[in-house]
């Protein structure tokens, strides 16, 4: 397993950064180029940015770990995938259970939450906090069920949240909106997808490299979170 999963982020001047939905060679050589940490691939096939394990398994494999999206799939179905892709991280995006996580190893889940779906921050917490022992890391993500949907949550919310384990920030990033997002919400890491596009599953040169840019030029203790548990 690489170092920055055993550790967290590889760079120690900001947040660890993952682009997901990646499906093109020349975007993974482009995340590696720009120093991305996770790379994620997405086996949804309802999604327009869906892969195959042979396909992902094709790509050029450099430095930064790589995270399959899991939606519809058993726990035996993720570790098959993950072993045929070549994957170092699950992102579990379909609700699934601390049974669940458990299947798959918890040292290997990325476990999301959707802080939409509750009526208050302590159930939110209460919540991420039963699965602490199941994963490795939580994400929040925008809207009330699996991902995609271009749209940001509410950022000084998010800083009132104490965290069980080292979190990742999803929903709408770009280049307009990453460095309020950091400032106000302290991540320890960010997925990007739909805000660094051109079209679902074609990334934006201009864009990846622009908010990659904008993340580097945040001062480090902005990007610092609240955790109860050390990556």
């Amino acid at each position: 397993m690489s170092e920055q999963i055993r550790q967290g982020s590889s760079r120690v001047d900001g947040p660890l950064v993952k682009v997901c939905g990646l499906r093109r060679p020349e975007d993974v050589a482009l995340c590696e180029e720009l120093g991305v940490d996770w790379t994620g691939f997405i086996f949804y096939p309802p999604s327009p940015r869906n892969v195959s394990p042979d396909h992902v398994a094709a790509l050029p494999r450099g430095r930064a770990a790589r995270v399959g999206v899991f939606v519809l799939q058993t726990a035996e179905e993720v570790r098959e995938i993950m072993d045929q892709a070549d994957l170092d991280l699950a992102q579990l995006h379909g609700g699934q259970d601390r049974r669940f996580c458990e299947k798959v190893g918890p040292e290997r889940v990325v476990k999301v939450f959707w802080p939409l779906r509750y009526p208050n921050l302590a159930d939110l917490e209460r919540d991420m906090g039963a699965f602490a022992s199941s994963c490795r890391a939580v994400l929040l993500d925008a809207g009330t069920a699996v991902g995609g949907h271009g749209v940001s949550l509410d950022f000084p919310s998010l800083a009132r949240l104490t965290f069980p384990r080292p979190w990742l920030l999803a929903g709408g990033l770009s280049p307009d909106n990453i460095q309020e997002a950091l400032g106000r919400c302290r991540p320890w890491g960010v997925d990007l997808n739909s805000g660094v596009e051109e079209a679902p599953g074609r990334k934006s040169s201009v864009l990846l490299r622009k908010v990659m840019e904008r993340i580097k030029a945040m001062p480090s203790e902005l990007s610092k979170s609240k955790s109860k548990s050390k990556s």
